[in-house]
């Protein structure tokens, strides 16, 4: 069984919200629910529901009531995990890199290729995949020790335990290389 994403089209124009939706729907690599908000200022209330998560959003840029850019600010601020793609006719009055830097995933102007939206939304739910834990009981802090421990022993065994390669091969300082091997009570091996 595939993992199902939520993908919430936030823009005010219908018609192309119906269209984008469609486009959508006959994705078959991921199991994807799609849901449309017509108004920014409902956006977030959609985002907030109980019975629902979202994965994705894509944003329209001008809209009424709030615009595209606040509505981005406050799902960054307020639901960090969710990857925002803008599609918008107005990127001209918008820097993109500004857009990028205020937690915006990607941007594309209308009229776009949804194949490539649709690369691009394939990408985020991979990050999420990668980054997304969903395991109960899990203590982060003792995986990452054990998986430092593991990938410091193994660079020391390739490299014959000579320290400054290790560090090097770590890509950290010899001094930072000795505080972890006393932090996860690494010695060398007595022959």
């Amino acid at each position: 069984m595939k993992p199902r994403y939520g993908i919430l089209i936030v823009d005010d124009d219908k018609i192309l919200a119906e269209d984008a939706k469609e486009c959508l729907a006959h994705e078959t690599e991921f199991d994807i629910e799609v849901d449309i908000c017509t108004d920014s200022s409902e956006a977030l209330s959609y985002l907030s529901r109980k019975n629902k998560y979202y994965d994705v959003v894509l944003l329209d840029i001008k809209m009424p009531n709030l615009s595209g850019v606040e509505v981005l600010q406050l799902i960054k601020k307020r639901h960090p995990d969710i990857h925002v793609i803008i599609i918008s006719a107005y990127l001209d009055e918008y820097n993109r890199d500004e857009l990028i830097r205020l937690g915006a995933y990607a941007v594309f102007e209308k009229p776009c290729d949804y194949h490539k939206v649709k690369e691009y939304i394939k990408h985020a739910i991979d990050d999420i995949e990668i980054t997304t834990l969903r395991l109960k009981g899990l203590d982060l802090r003792k995986a990452l020790y054990q998986v430092a421990k593991e990938l410091i022993f193994k660079t020391l065994r390739r490299n014959d335990w000579h320290l400054e390669k290790t560090a090097d091969d770590l890509n950290v300082s010899r001094w930072c290389l000795d505080r972890w091997m006393r932090k996860l009570f690494i010695k060398k091996p007595v022959p």
